[in-house]
């Protein structure tokens, strides 16, 4: 048997093979921006509140007659009432109430 690696005028010239690629894949994060707008909407809404106001009139009527030393006893309504300066309902004469209730 022959051993060629003795001679040298027996060398062969090398055969390249293609080349073979090996990948190493390397993952880089890369940030990409959504957008997403909000809107504020400043609604303005009407509530109504009932606020009364009150009108106030004087009538003047002609009472019943008093006969003379009779004084204002129980038979015409006894005496004066809350609605005269006592602790009637309202101010002062217990009648009428304005804007400011």
């Amino acid at each position: 048997m022959m051993n060629h690696d003795c001679c040298p005028g027996n060398q062969v010239q090398p055969i390249v093979c293609p080349p073979q690629y090996r990948c190493h894949d390397e993952f880089i994060p890369r940030e990409v921006p959504y957008i997403h707008p909000i809107v504020n909407v400043n609604r303005q809404h009407y509530v109504d509140i009932p606020r009364h106001y009150y009108t106030e009139t004087t009538e003047n009527v002609m009472g019943a007659p008093i006969s003379p030393g009779g004084g204002y006893g129980p038979q015409f309504g006894g005496g004066y009432g809350p609605q005269f300066g006592g602790r009637g309902r309202g101010r002062g004469w217990g009648r009428g109430r304005g804007p400011w209730m």
